[in-house]
């Protein structure tokens, strides 16, 4: 194993050790009928369930002034593991089924991409 291996492998491992709760990622999918309602209903994929972390990236709210509304800014990010959330995309909903941050809903804002990772930091909207 290579230095750069090494030391990627250790961050991945501190990263994850960090991730204390649980999520689930979905991805919604075409309506299909519900045959016991006759309602249209949309499908639903799990892109990934298991460990993360809910981080503000800054602890500092600031106001921004958007067509007359002051609204508080932070910046949420979710945290899971590098290995089996390749499929995780922007529009991609979640929810944090365990831990402190349970019950927490949003979507993912974004993509992280970066070489050399130690976790996938992916920006989301944070709904409740």
């Amino acid at each position: 194993m290579s230095i750069v291996a090494g030391a990627q492998a250790w961050g991945q491992a501190l990263a994850e050790s960090l991730m204390v709760d649980t999520v689930l990622i979905r991805r919604k999918g075409p309506k299909v009928l519900n045959p016991s309602t006759g309602e249209l209903e949309f499908t639903w994929s799990t892109i990934y369930s298991g460990k993360c972390r809910l981080v503000l990236r800054s602890g500092v709210v600031r106001d921004v002034d958007a067509q007359s509304q002051l609204l508080a800014v932070q910046g949420p990010r979710l945290d899971v593991p590098v290995a089996g959330t390749s499929g995780v995309r922007a529009d991609d909903e979640f929810t944090i089924t365990a831990g402190e941050t349970a019950g927490v809903t949003g979507r993912v804002a974004g993509r992280f991409d970066q070489s050399l990772k130690s976790a996938r930091r992916l920006p989301v909207e944070v709904w409740s």
